[in-house]
């Protein structure tokens, strides 16, 4: 049996990691999940394998390019959304959604069911009602 005080020692670390995730430690969690290695992934992406480690290490001195960015999504299979987020490229209007997964993920399943311009000034509308509606 494992001591309780062993699994809260290693749900605490495991918190304080993901409170503390950077981008560049996502690209390499997402990396090595799928069993890639550096020189793996950037042949993959295109990128110098150097290039990627630096992410990796968080050792740039400025955030790789939302092309770069959506590339490594797509072959880690990741949330862009996410990656975007990470790496500071989310513009301010829009952090607030990016950081709450809530929001996040009704904005993803309304794009599942609006794809017309016009169907969202009809879901507008609905959302008006609704607010004049409470009390």
């Amino acid at each position: 049996m494992v001591p309780p005080i062993k699994i809260a020692l290693d749900f605490n670390i495991k918190i304080c990691y993901q409170l503390y995730m950077t981008f560049g430690r996502k690209i390499r969690d997402l990396r090595k999940k799928k069993k890639l290695t550096q020189r793996q992934l950037a042949e993959i992406v295109q990128l110098d394998f150097t290039y990627l480690s630096k992410i990796e290490n968080d050792q740039l001195p400025y955030t790789p390019s939302i092309k770069t960015i959506q590339a490594l999504a797509e072959a880690l299979d990741a949330d862009e959304i996410e990656l975007l987020g990470l790496a500071n490229k989310v513009p301010g209007s829009l952090s607030k959604v990016v950081s709450d997964k809530k929001a996040l993920q009704f904005f993803r399943k309304a794009t599942e069911f609006i794809k017309k311009p016009e169907e969202w000034d009809d879901f507008l509308t609905y959302l008006e009602k609704k607010k004049k509606q409470k009390p």
